[in-house]
Parts: C-alpha cells; sequence; structure tokens
C-alpha cells in the first residue's frame, strides 16, 4: 500500500491503516486513536488493517485536514 504524501498541499485519498494517518497527522499511533475515538461511530469499524476511502474522508471532516492538505479524489 502507498504511503500517504502531500505534494502541493494535496494528498490522493487511498485506503490508509492508522500507522500511514498517525505519520500522515504527524503524531504516534496512540494520539491518533484518541483523537479518532469520539468519532468511531461516525467512522465505522476498520475493514481488516486499512481504513476506507469514505472512512479516511469522515475522518479528515471529523478532525480537520493535516497541515497544508486539501482533498483529491
Amino acid at each position: 500500500m502507498p504511503k500517504p504524501e502531500i505534494i502541493n498541499g494535496r494528498v490522493k485519498l487511498l485506503p490508509y491503516s492508522l500507522g500511514d494517518l498517525s505519520k500522515l497527522y504527524n503524531v504516534c499511533k496512540k494520539t491518533f486513536r484518541k483523537w479518532i475515538s469520539p468519532f468511531r461511530e461516525d467512522i465505522g469499524q476498520r475493514m481488516g488493517r486499512f481504513y476506507t476511502v469514505a472512512q479516511i474522508k469522515t475522518i479528515i471532516e471529523k478532525i480537520g485536514p493535516p497541515v497544508d492538505m486539501t482533498l483529491e479524489d
């Protein structure tokens, strides 16, 4: 699975793991889990290791985008 990258303020939305997302937000996994825990119902359960693209969009809507990022479909 490709690692998330921000290039020119854009990130391609793909299925990402918790570790990938924590790197994107520049925090440890434990901190990222705490950030998204209030929104578990809205986000839904992961499919295996990865969050779906729809779940990634929900996470970004709930906790905000990483610094200097816009969504790219």
